[in-house]
């Protein structure tokens, strides 16, 4: 039944379809949540970056567990199936990460702005890539549905937890996130636990140090916006490539280089733009 579906899907195949379905995947990855995170942080709104910030890596990092734990195999290979961007297709199968991870962003904004259009934008984000994972080959509509449910209970545990810390101002509860991504670095070897791991710690350590010594605040001229946009993003992907070619190819130096890019989204972005984009 599995595989007949995603045959089914893949009836419509076609160039023009390929293209689509492997753009909208990309709108699943690494660099569109760190990009559209930032942006919502340095220029829209601060707690809400931060809220989203938790829940994107909560849900990341319960994914690759999930995945390990499960050990699902893809339906790459499978007679009759095709698959197309292999090379996006990280781990095992099940949960979908893209489908979790779309989930998780666009259940957040629904739930922040809470206006008609923003379900329709969600809903129909969530639904394309579920549907382009299906299509491309790379995930079984278990893993889909899988994903959207998910995310959409990590996006309730991690508002909850993140909603406390700042009632109550006790920013170690965020610690029931922290510590155990941090532990789980003895068992899970693999590159993309690692990053995630350091833009965990890099996004709190920041979190704190923006809170209590920074105090950004968002609001400025368009002009301004997009004068912070430019420079917090030029800087964030010179970092990323940077750091990439100076530390050795290895599991530690991803931590680091992704360490560095939490705090330069949370703290150091915010404290430039304080002293000199006001």
């Amino acid at each position: 039944m599995q595989v007949e579906i995603i045959k089914h899907i893949q009836y419509i195949i076609s160039p023009f379809w390929d293209t689509f379905f492997q753009l909208v995947t990309m709108t699943g990855e690494e660099s569109f949540y760190i990009i559209a995170a930032a942006i919502i942080f340095w220029c829209v709104n601060k707690k809400f970056g931060y809220k989203l910030g938790f829940a994107l890596l909560t849900s990341t990092i319960t994914n690759i567990i999930l995945k390990d734990m499960i050990n699902a195999a893809r339906p790459i290979g499978v007679p009759g199936i095709r698959s197309l961007r292999i090379e996006t297709a990280t781990g095992q199968s099940f949960p979908s990460g893209h489908t979790q991870g779309a989930t998780t962003f666009w259940i957040s904004c629904i739930l922040k702005v809470r206006k008609k259009w923003i379900y329709i934008v969600g809903i129909l984000a969530i639904a394309l890539v579920s549907i382009s994972r299906l299509y491309l080959g790379l995930h079984y509509p278990r893993d889909v549905i899988g994903g959207i449910v998910i995310g959409i209970i990590c996006v309730i545990i991690s508002n909850y937890i993140f909603e406390y810390a700042e009632e109550t101002r006790k920013a170690w509860v965020l610690m029931i996130i922290i510590v155990p991504t941090l532990f789980g670095m003895i068992f899970f070897r693999e590159k993309t636990y690692y990053t995630i791991a350091g833009t965990v710690l890099g996004f709190f350590i920041g979190y704190i140090l923006e809170s209590r010594y920074v105090l950004y605040e968002v609001r400025s001229s368009i002009l301004k916006q997009l004068m912070k946009l430019v420079f917090g993003l030029a800087i964030l992907v010179t970092l990323k490539a940077v750091l990439k070619v100076i530390l050795p190819l290895n599991i530690l130096s991803d931590f680091f280089r992704y360490f560095v890019i939490g705090l330069w989204i949370t703290v150091g972005a915010p404290c430039i733009f304080k002293k000199f984009v006001r």
